[in-house]
């Protein structure tokens, strides 16, 4: 029998509410700029479909999600210097409060932390609703503590009762499942201690501390965008675009695909004041255009 790897990169289909969306500018690369803005990722993404001529996968009545793409728009209104934007995308992040750390009445071995459903998002206070979430921890003085991760196994809707422990008169509070309870109990990996020793189980947090918490539905990802004064075709205008020259009036002027004028300089030569001899050629870029060096006009005209 033949064993095969089977599996292939799953496109994302996350819900634009939750991604969250950054950037920050710099006018070049010698300058560092670490101010972060935030974005509204509505404002900017929205979801691509696939067409309707596809009709071997498009389905009538259907939200027909083309997976993995999403279109992205840059507001003119904040992306309108020249310089480099660096956009970061990446799942949004969900602070939240442990509120205890213990075990299910039912099953003492799985260990778990529990948060207060009126802390998480609606959308997130089903059963299983954080199931693949990664959870990242902040020390007491406010500092991330650094790569320590754990991920929800399984979340689900708990009530607390306080039961014996062991043959002993102390009581401990536990929690049974209640779909209805006020708590969410959430099952962490790993929680369970190794081979090598027994007896040390994996830090999964303590009762008050703040965590983070993240969707894992894609990767972030980080896009550049240099916004800058001449693109390819404004350059291959100049170079090999139509052009005029007004010898008279010693103005150069150059003209984009559709005849529009993109770029005036003034042309004049500096002399010498005793033997008036030629020294400079200049082309001195115009601030004010002439608008009648139309290029239809002056062919007319000839």
């Amino acid at each position: 029998m033949g064993i095969g790897t089977i599996g292939v990169v799953r496109p994302a289909d996350v819900s634009i509410d939750d991604i969250s969306i950054f950037y920050n500018y710099t006018p070049n690369r010698e300058t560092n700029n670490s101010i972060i803005y935030p974005l509204v990722a509505s404002e900017v993404l929205s979801y691509c479909n696939v067409p309707q001529e596809d009709i071997e996968t498009y389905i009538p009545g259907t939200e027909n999600l083309l997976e993995g793409l999403y279109d992205m728009r840059l507001p003119a209104s904040i992306f309108n210097q020249l310089g480099i934007y660096t956009i970061y995308i990446k799942p949004k992040t969900i602070p939240a409060l442990v509120v205890d750390c213990s075990v299910l009445s039912a099953l003492p071995t799985v260990k778990g932390i529990t948060l207060d459903i009126n802390s998480l998002p609606d959308n997130l206070t089903a059963n299983n609703a954080l199931q693949g979430f990664r959870i990242e921890y902040i020390n007491a003085d406010g500092t991330k503590l650094r790569n320590v991760v754990r991920y929800v196994v399984s979340s689900n809707r708990v009530s607390p009762v306080s039961e014996n422990i062991g043959n002993t008169t102390q009581r401990a509070v536990r929690y049974r499942f209640d779909d209805s309870g006020s708590v969410m109990f959430l099952q962490l990996t790993p929680s369970s201690s190794s081979d090598v020793k027994p007896n040390a189980l994996p830090f999964i947090g303590n009762p008050g501390q703040k965590i983070l918490l993240n969707n894992t539905y894609f990767s972030p990802l980080v896009i550049e965008v240099n916004m800058v004064k001449n693109t390819l075709d404004t350059i291959a205008s100049i170079l090999v675009g139509e052009q005029a020259k007004d010898v008279k009036n010693g103005i150069s002027t150059y003209y984009d695909e559709e005849r529009n004028i993109t770029y005036q300089f003034n042309l004049f030569e500096i002399k010498d004041d005793v033997t008036n001899v030629p020294l400079y050629e200049v082309r001195e870029k115009r601030l004010n255009v002439d608008l009648s060096q139309n290029l239809n006009d002056i062919i007319n005209i000839g």
